[in-house]
């Protein structure tokens, strides 16, 4: 009799293990998609305006992200962003080129080596009704889960277009994954 208790108590220890162990996993379902939406503002270094002749522009700039992960460490995403403003830059031959509200697209590799860091990498394109460039992207977000599978960001992303002009991004996010 005693080690039919012992049976018994050992089967039902075990099924109850197995029950939570069903239940914590299907909360840590894992979201491969995220949205998110950044407020930022971005340094044109080289830039002026015609008003003042200043260098080293400041504006206001959006974004808008979609990332879809592999995993927990790796995604490929698409990052766009639209300054807020119109300046002027010298091309290679020193003629003025004006920018109006330019539009970037990029395709980004990420990879997050610890958790919440994420490293940003990869090459797009600023499209502007002037001229469009190629441009190369580097960057890294630290990604704050804030609960339901929001999370905010705070983020600096650097952008090399075509050896012309860079501009530097500071931005905080709002991302949602589903």
């Amino acid at each position: 009799m005693k080690w039919i208790w012992i049976l018994l108590v050992a089967a039902f220890g075990s099924l109850q293990a197995q029950d939570l162990t069903s239940e914590s996993e299907e909360e840590e379902v894992f979201k491969h998609n995220r949205l998110s939406i950044i407020i930022s503002q971005t340094h044109v270094p080289k830039a002026f305006q015609s008003s003042t002749g200043d260098k080293g522009i400041i504006m206001p700039s959006w974004g808008f992200n979609y990332e879809y992960w592999f995993n927990r460490k790796f995604a490929l995403g698409i990052h766009s962003d639209m300054e807020i403003s119109t300046y002027i830059i010298e091309d290679e031959n020193g003629q003025e080129l004006e920018r109006t509200r330019p539009f970037i697209v990029a395709l980004v590799g990420i990879y997050n080596p610890w958790k919440g860091l994420e490293l940003i990498g990869g090459f797009g394109r600023e499209f502007e009704e002037n001229k469009n460039f190629w441009m190369y992207r580097i960057g890294v977000e630290y990604e704050i889960e804030i609960g339901d599978n929001w999370d905010i960001a705070p983020g600096l992303v650097f952008d090399i277009k075509e050896d012309l002009y860079d501009s530097w991004t500071v931005g905080l996010g709002v991302g949602k994954r589903f």
